[in-house]
């Protein structure tokens, strides 16, 4: 067997495990619920016990630990965690250190998704690629001549909060008009419960069973493909806005590929189709060619993987 190295993808449900080999494929996993309001040490001490229980526990060369945030990767630190109300300035990496004994890695989880994509969906085979997150929230990582483009304070990537409408939508960073405040999660919920109140839904409310708490991006694509012009309008609406947001990073990066992943990204065509759109009017033609548009298929693996491989990046 290859060399093999652990990742942990730190969300704000589960904590997410695997032991991956060297070409980030999953070789064992495990996943344990996360406790928000406990003691950061506590949390720490209880991942560094769970991982004791892989099979293959003692041949990993290193760890690597994604987690949502501000983090400054050089020190391990995490500086903040929208998932973690509890975590302000936590030194993981030297806890993680002490409690295994292993060389510890700590990175923005959007950046280990970007290492994951690179790794899973493109095999390495491309050298600048780019990992659109869509999700709760839409996030990014950028790889640069086959290395993560981190920027100069370790924040690049914020693709979710680049202004796509310039007195658009405000959006908790503050600013107005971000991309993640027109594709995010509950961004498309809201637009979908705000349009019900003047227009009537053939189906998406019968999906809801008459009640909007029930109201999901995937309720919406089902409401969709059963031809609900309402579902179809909303997504319509999404994937311009998408498209827009692609069509800058293409003419910013010239990258080889992009890749969606997370949630929103399985709503396919209806979400695509109007992207792509939207693409050909706004990207420039040889850059838009050039770049490869895939939706992953390692969706709820590309952050574990991702942090497994930090160690080559």
């Amino acid at each position: 067997m290859s060399e093999l190295y652990l990742g942990i993808d730190m969300g704000g449900t589960l904590i997410k495990m695997a032991v991956v080999d060297g070409k980030a494929a999953i070789v064992e996993e495990i996943s344990i619920a996360t406790d928000m309001k406990a003691a950061p040490k506590a949390v720490i001490k209880n991942m560094a016990d769970v991982l004791k229980n892989f099979k293959n526990y003692n041949k990993i060369k290193s760890i690597g630990i994604g987690i949502a945030g501000d983090v400054d990767y050089k020190k391990g630190v995490v500086r903040f965690s929208p998932n973690l109300p509890e975590w302000k300035n936590v030194q993981l990496k030297k806890e993680m250190e002490k409690l295994t004994k292993k060389t510890v890695f700590v990175d923005n989880d959007a950046n280990t998704a970007a290492i994951g994509a690179f790794w899973l969906d493109i095999k390495t085979k491309a050298d600048n690629v780019i990992c659109v997150t869509l999700g709760t929230g839409v996030g990014g990582g950028i790889i640069i001549n086959k290395k993560l483009f981190r920027g100069n304070s370790g924040t690049a990537g914020e693709i979710g909060h680049t202004t796509i409408e310039a007195e658009g939508r405000k959006c908790n960073c503050k600013n107005r008009g971000c991309a993640e405040t027109y594709i995010g999660v509950k961004h498309i919920v809201k637009e979908a419960v705000d349009t019900l109140k003047n227009k009537k839904s053939k189906y998406i409310m019968k999906l809801a069973e008459n009640n909007i708490k029930n109201i999901t991006p995937k309720l919406l694509s089902q409401a969709a493909l059963k031809g609900d012009v309402v579902a179809q309008q909303i997504w319509n609406n999404a994937g311009k806005k998408l498209g827009i947001l692609l069509a800058n990073l293409i003419n910013i990066f010239n990258p080889d590929n992009i890749v969606l992943c997370g949630g929103i990204s399985n709503a396919g065509n209806l979400i695509m189709n109007p992207a792509k759109k939207e693409i050909k009017e706004r990207a420039f033609k040889t850059s838009a060619a050039a770049c490869k548009i895939i939706v992953s298929k390692y969706t709820g693996r590309l952050g574990v993987a991702g942090a497994a491989m930090l160690v080559k990046n």
